[in-house]
């Protein structure tokens, strides 16, 4: 994933006057923070900022920060929001390496459609995200969770899912995110069908080699 560039200037003035006073300029107050060094504050055009998350779908952008011929390399550590406007009012970024793993939530989705639904069962997501370790540029946008093969009173837990090439679990395997829930009688009733298709496929075979014996006979 490459980092989207953004022009930012060096803040001089703090305290909440000058806060609102920078946002009546059309820009907000951020700060970019780095394990084990000072934090650096900036200012942005928030617009740009919610254009680019927007257009990308993804909380986990990497924004690269360029301000007096520095870049920050960052991933949003915290957005402060008005209220009612819902405007952006400040950013903590959080600067990363591209060599060192950190840990993000990333947006879970479902692919496909589960065979308990036919009986009534329903997705019930536990989470929305998923808690993974990579190096910002294995940072996936999203997780696609595939349900196709799920039954009523099936999960799915954290240990199940499939990641990408250089993403790990941060979070215990065995934590469930999702189930197919639904009246166990559903469930029942997709079993009872399962029963069903593999005895006439029994059926099948059996009279298959009846046929070959008495063949074999003649």
């Amino acid at each position: 994933m490459d980092a989207q560039t953004v022009q930012a200037e060096t803040r001089i003035d703090f305290g909440k006057g000058a806060a609102r006073k920078l946002r009546a300029t059309g820009r907000i107050p951020v700060v970019v923070y780095r394990a084990g060094a000072d934090a650096t504050h900036l200012t942005v055009d928030p617009n740009e900022l919610q254009l680019m998350f927007r257009r990308a779908g993804n909380p986990n952008l990497l924004v690269n920060l360029q301000a007096d011929g520095k870049s920050h390399i960052c991933v949003i550590k915290d957005a402060q929001k008005h209220p009612v406007s819902r405007a952006l009012l400040h950013i903590d970024f959080f600067e990363v390496n591209a060599k060192e793993e950190i840990a993000v939530e990333v947006l879970v989705r479902t692919t496909g459609k589960a065979q308990g639904e036919t009986f009534g069962g329903r997705i019930k997501l536990f989470r929305r995200t998923l808690r993974v370790a990579a190096i910002p540029a294995n940072i996936p946008a999203e997780i696609l969770i595939d349900v196709t093969r799920l039954n009523v009173d099936d999960y799915v837990r954290a240990g199940d899912i499939k990641l990408g090439k250089g993403v790990s679990l941060a979070i215990h395997e065995g934590t469930n995110i999702l189930m197919l829930s639904g009246k166990r009688a559903a469930a029942l009733a997709l079993e009872a069908e399962l029963d069903a298709a593999a005895a006439e496929e029994g059926a099948s075979d059996e009279a298959g080699a009846s046929d070959e014996e008495a063949a074999e006979s003649e």
